[in-house]
């Protein structure tokens, strides 16, 4: 970020590019081969210009290079990269909100800057947060104007490719009539998770924007299980996706399941099969992968070779099946022994014959069916053969009628016009969805990676899905989170195609913002400590019973409450310190502190266990005349005699490190190692189809041996769960909410916004920490 912001105060200095000297680099390059340091420079300097004024034709350029570099081709991207720049240079884009959004990042973590900001122009701070506003309600709506497709447009992909690269993504007349019949031209948008885990809030994200797409244009959205893995998927994922989906406020017009349709995908696969786009091959894994290993080199060797057709050089031997070119015949009846259970797991799969020479792996004959001698939760036993993702989500898309099909950037080669999402819809002739990508949702201090999240609950290093330290939406409405702070959140990140990764305090300042006026307060001790008041006036009752408003600034509308000064009460033990020092405002020997809401005391005396030199209680004196005169710099919250014993829970960041098991990698370099992570987790995720990532046969191993195998679990916090068992709560609090979890979000006074946990009772109430009350002290911690 440091270095993104010196050169662009470089760049202002400088007069702007002329054509001519976009010309004269353009020379210069064609007149010797592309260096790769030169290729490494450009392709800096073109993302800087793309943040800059983020042209969509400069864009698709930069993307276009960056795709070429990772081939190490770099003849071909130097010049991709030098129109990146030149387009975005030349462009009439505003730059404007980009530097408000750095603005706005650098404010929410940055504690200094908010101190830089009180000093501005009040004139000028008003517009820009009318403005921010603005910005935060029309992030759907300006995706809708700008860069998705109306309902009925017939080229289902706005992406330009090569013009020499077939482009599926195109609509007949006739299928997109039957469409627009179904759908009455209105938008319909899906939203469709795996049953086989928890949703987290990159879910939540990609709700809001499914959910939000289709309200904003009067139209409708289905929640659809992609139920294709019957060993993994089980009732309770679903129940939970349902809850969850309910929770954030989404209705969708129909739930439906991608087993609902398995008929429909069987008779379409013979379909292909007959069409010459589907044979069953009897490869094994790891046959599989030394093909696909061979079509990697290959293309290596096309791109250091200069080679601008790949269609005219013959594939090295071993890299396509040997069982690819089977007959239709043949096909068909290999396929019905598949379906009729003949077929050992493991033997033989269905897989699209798509293109061995292109650029995108996911053309590579990815698989269509495999067997799978399994009970599925909704089919029973009538299958033994199912179909995979790749096979099944772009068809059901087609017969649901769905007008735009989102999804994060993973899928943006599979659903590129020459991908294979829309090759297969072409293959059968039938209706092509609109499709888009935007960037996942990464946060700080968290990791959202299926698997990652699935090692963290199998080994018990949290307490389950709905552990409060993990952003899945069930662990943050048990920790206290309300819809409304994780939809705000949602909005004001909006649906950038950027890789980008939100600082927690983002979140956390949304529901802090929230609580900090809807929650009433309330006294609470979390490590008690016995204060006992030496001169304690018994004959004065009346003034010992003190006045607390629920919320200072609601006094008139939401009342007082009473609270007894009794002769002993309690103070948090770290709000004592036997020797005092200039910065800390607790009690201290011979140091007045104010009591909140009451009086004065002063310490006099402190009492240690003999054994252990641990301070038991300390004895202070009262001043009754004390509440008219200014208070002391230390004033604290207290307990007193009747308050209830209760379990807190202080949940804190989950790892210690803002991006857990992140690598320091060279700037330039960046994009490329991003969409490297990206394929490897693509890849992890088609495994997957395979894998049974259900915990309970999860075999438990020591820290030790997970650290070593998994580095990046050494940066788990272990502070981020502190509980106190003896805490001291105000009795009304326990009295009207303990056994209602969820039921209410309370401020304890000092020490942050707090609900009560799925575990409470009003016998062992548990409370659960939400968010601290200001973002200064999460950052000190």
């Amino acid at each position: 970020e440091t270095q993104n912001k010196r050169t662009t105060t470089t760049f202002r200095r400088r007069r702007s590019p002329t054509q001519s000297d976009f010309e004269m680099m353009t020379e210069e390059t064609e007149k010797k081969a592309a260096s790769k340091g030169a290729t490494v420079k450009m392709h800096k300097k073109a993302m800087v210009a793309s943040k800059k004024k983020p042209d969509l034709e400069g864009i698709r350029l930069l993307e276009d290079g960056v795709k070429a570099l990772e081939m190490k081709d770099y003849d071909a991207a130097l010049p991709l990269f030098e129109r990146a720049y030149k387009t975005c240079m030349e462009s009439s884009v505003e730059m404007v909100k980009q530097e408000k959004a750095k603005s706005s990042a650098t404010d929410a973590t940055d504690g200094t800057k908010g101190k830089e900001t009180k000093g501005k122009d009040k004139e000028n701070a008003v517009p820009n947060k009318k403005e921010k506003e603005e910005e935060k309600k029309d992030a759907c709506e300006e995706a809708v104007k700008s860069i998705l497709n109306k309902p009925g447009d017939l080229l289902a992909k706005k992406k330009e490719i090569d013009a020499k690269l077939p482009n599926y993504a195109k609509n007949s007349e006739e299928n997109m009539k039957k469409h627009l019949e179904n759908t009455g031209g209105k938008y319909r948008t899906r939203f469709p998770p795996e049953p086989n885990g928890y949703l987290h809030i990159g879910h939540a994200k990609a709700m809001y924007f499914d959910f939000g797409v289709a309200k904003l244009n009067k139209g409708e959205t289905y929640l659809r299980f992609d139920d294709t893995n019957p060993t993994a998927e089980k009732q309770e994922y679903i129940d939970s996706i349902k809850d969850s989906c309910k929770w954030l406020g989404h209705e969708p017009a129909k739930i439906t399941y991608s087993s609902d349709y398995f008929d429909a995908l069987y008779e379409l696969a013979i379909q292909l099969i007959k069409n010459g786009g589907a044979y069953v091959c009897h490869q094994t894994k790891e046959e599989t992968a030394k093909s696909r290993r061979l079509l990697r080199e290959f293309q290596e060797s096309c791109a250091k070779s200069g080679v601008e057709n790949r269609y005219e050089v013959e594939l090295p031997e071993g890299a396509a099946s040997p069982y690819r070119e089977r007959s239709v015949e043949e096909n068909l009846e290999l396929f019905e022994k598949m379906r009729s259970g003949l077929c050992e797991e493991g033997e033989c799969s269905l897989r699209m014959k798509g293109d061995l020479r292109s650029d995108i792996t996911s053309m590579w004959d990815l698989a269509a069916y495999r067997v799978k001698k399994a009970e599925h939760p909704r089919t029973g036993t009538k299958w033994c053969i199912y179909p995979t993702y790749d096979y099944t989500h772009n068809i059901v898309d087609s017969l649901e009628n769905i007008t735009h099909s989102l999804c994060t950037l993973e899928f943006e080669t599979r659903q590129a016009p020459n991908g294979p999402y829309y090759w297969l819809l072409d293959k059968l002739d039938v209706y092509k969805p609109s499709t888009w990508e935007f960037s996942r949702c990464n946060i700080t201090y968290n990791v959202m990676s299926k698997r990652k999240l699935n090692l963290l609950v199998t080994q018990g290093l949290v307490n389950g899905w709905d552990d409060p330290r993990m952003l899945t939406i069930d662990g943050m409405r048990r920790r206290g989170y309300t819809p409304t702070s994780v939809n705000n959140f949602c909005a004001k990140m909006g649906v950038t195609r950027n890789e980008n990764v939100q600082p927690l305090e983002r979140l956390e300042n949304e529901i802090r913002a929230e609580l900090s006026v809807d929650s009433n307060r309330f006294f609470a001790v979390l490590d008690p400590l016995k204060v006992e008041i030496v001169n304690y006036p018994t004959d004065r009752s009346a003034q010992l019973l003190m006045d607390a408003p629920f919320h200072p600034s609601f006094m008139e509308e939401r009342g007082m409450r009473k609270i007894q000064l009794t002769e002993t009460v309690f103070i948090d033990r770290n709000d004592f310190r036997e020797v005092d020092d200039p910065s800390f405002f607790g009690l201290s020997v011979n140091k007045k502190v104010r009591l909140l809401f009451a009086y004065d005391i002063t310490c006099t005396g402190i009492t240690k266990n003999p054994e252990t030199g641990v301070i038991e209680s300390v004895q202070c004196e009262i001043d009754m005349e004390s509440r008219t005169n200014k208070p002391p710099k230390g004033k604290l919250h207290w307990a007193n005699t009747e308050f209830k014993t209760a379990e807190v829970r202080v949940y804190d960041k989950l790892f210690t490190v803002p991006e857990p098991g992140k690598v320091v990698v060279d700037v330039a370099n960046a994009a490329a190692v991003v969409a490297r992570e990206e394929e490897e987790e693509d890849e992890e995720e088609e495994e997957e189809e395979e894998e049974n990532l259900d915990g309970a046969t999860s075999k438990k191993k020591s820290l030790k041996d997970l650290e070593a195998e998994h580095p990046w679990l050494k940066q788990v916090n272990p502070e981020s769960l502190v509980v106190y068992k003896n805490a001291l709560v105000e009795p009304m609090l326990i009295e009207n909410y303990a056994d209602q979890p969820y039921s209410v979000r309370v401020e304890l006074q000092r020490l942050g916004f707090f609900t009560f946990d799925l575990d409470s009772t009003k016998a062992c109430p548990v409370l659960n920490r939400i968010v601290t009350l200001r973002e200064s002290n999460t950052k000190k911690k």
